[in-house]
């Protein structure tokens, strides 16, 4: 079995070696953005704020993304050693394990870039490895009753990184109530898990809505009407009708830009390689008519809907099946190819020969049918089915499994209705939570493993 030693010493030597490979860490637009609200006042906006609050108190040093890169990596890879301890598993083949994860192109290519969805997976992979952990650890051992709140905090603070998040926080706080409050009665938990989702949704609310400590009120997230509208370049591109700029209420029909522009500038990648499109082409496609309110949004996409169902779901399906890599073309890695993008900070990347490499090794990785989402995915759903159906794997171990499945399940089916771009990174946390589920199946039947 991996000792004690090597469960912080093969996160920390892996972490160090991504962290080399992109110092002083990648950056993209989003990320700057972060940086800099990070250095003076955040802003609200499509943005949550709680990365934001992260960021400036890792930033502390000066050293931008560096210090947050090299900690959620740290905790993500601990996360996954730990697992592998829990299960058994010997020295040598935890390394091997750790370095398949990462060698999968959409899981190091998120490792390198200062992104929300490493810091959202550090911090549920931590949760349900602590749950894991307690599933089989004494009950009045003092580690045991800070590891109950560790976990139930870690996933109060990833319900507040990504909007998104809590269809998959949500499913992990059942776990959490399995475990710790396994011997209370139904109408108990049932109340526990309200008074969870009740303060994951106020706690969203207040934190991501207010800026601190001054406490004033953000910038309203309109990403809802962004996506309606994108939505409708998709409906009109896949019925070949024209939604385009949509109609106001109460007013004459607009007059609507021809199909064949709608063509030119769509993309299953969605909103952000559209608008460059378009851009390059002198904005041959106008989406939003003059004066238009939310409410015309809304009245155009549930029109548009109900008028071209069929249009309406070929479109998302093709956005879902960028982000599951299930295209026969190559798939749109995640990894910021620009390393770091123009900034005011003075935040410069130096070439180093480990980084070309690694960034063509992602780059072939993800043209292979094992280094796509979906194969992940797949392989972890039928390692769910075949550990329940084995009575010689143990019920802990089991219950890790399924809700490490539908944890990554419940994270990545809203994407496909609720998303504007068709990015394959979107994939990374359900890639590395669906790959409990494949570890928990190799190794589960290890004869020396003996949960009580």
């Amino acid at each position: 079995m991996i000792n004690k030693s090597a469960v912080f010493f093969l996160p920390i030597v892996l972490s160090l070696c991504i962290l080399h490979i992109c110092y002083p860490g990648f950056m993209s637009y989003d990320s700057i953005q972060m940086l800099e609200e990070a250095r003076s006042s955040v802003r609200g906006g499509i943005f949550p704020t709680a990365p934001v609050y992260v960021l400036r108190f890792f930033d502390i040093t000066g050293h931008g993304p560096t210090l947050m890169i090299q900690v959620q990596n740290f905790i993500l890879l601990f996360s996954v050693t730990l697992v592998l301890r829990i299960l058994k598993v010997g020295l040598i083949t935890s390394t091997i394990s750790l370095f398949a994860l990462v060698a999968m192109p959409t899981v190091i290519g998120c490792m390198l870039v200062l992104w929300k969805d490493v810091t959202l997976t550090a911090l549920i992979m931590l949760s349900l490895t602590i749950i894991f952990w307690a599933s089989q650890a004494i009950k009045n051992d003092i580690f045991y009753k800070i590891a109950k709140w560790l976990a139930l905090l870690s996933l109060m603070v990833g319900t507040l990184v990504k909007f998104n998040a809590i269809t998959s926080t949500v499913i992990i706080s059942i776990y959490w109530l399995s475990v710790f409050y396994k011997n209370k009665n139904f109408q108990y938990r049932f109340a526990a898990f309200f008074i969870i989702v009740i303060s994951m949704i106020a706690s969203n609310k207040i934190i991501n809505g207010y800026s601190f400590p001054n406490f004033q009120k953000l910038e309203t997230n309109n990403i809802l009407y962004g996506v309606m509208a994108n939505d409708l370049i998709g409906i009109s591109g896949w019925s070949r009708v024209s939604l385009i700029p949509f109609d106001l209420i109460n007013s004459a029909h607009t007059p609507k830009v021809p199909i064949s522009d709608i063509d030119k500038i769509y993309s299953s990648l969605g909103s952000a390689v559209m608008y460059e499109n378009n851009v390059k082409l002198g904005n041959i496609v106008t989406i939003f008519p003059e004066k238009y309110r939310t409410e015309d949004i809304i009245n155009a996409w549930l029109t548009g809907v109900f008028t071209h169902p069929m249009a309406y779901i070929s479109y998302r399906f093709d956005l879902f099946s960028e982000i599951i890599g299930a295209k026969t073309y190559g798939t749109y890695e995640p990894t910021h190819f620009n390393r770091i993008d123009e900034n005011k900070f003075g935040i410069k990347f130096q070439e180093r020969h480990i980084t070309d490499f690694t960034l063509k090794y992602i780059e072939w990785a993800s043209n292979v049918f094992f280094g796509k989402p979906w194969f992940i995915f797949l392989i972890s759903f039928i390692a769910v089915l075949f550990i329940i159906k084995n009575p010689s794997i143990p019920t802990q171990v089991k219950m890790f499994s399924f809700y490490s499945f539908a944890a990554a399940f419940l994270y990545i089916i809203p994407f496909l209705l609720v998303t504007l771009s068709g990015e394959v990174r979107y994939s990374f946390t359900a890639i590395v939570l669906s790959s409990n589920s494949i570890f928990a199946w190799i190794f589960g039947k290890n004869p020396s493993l003996s949960l009580k």
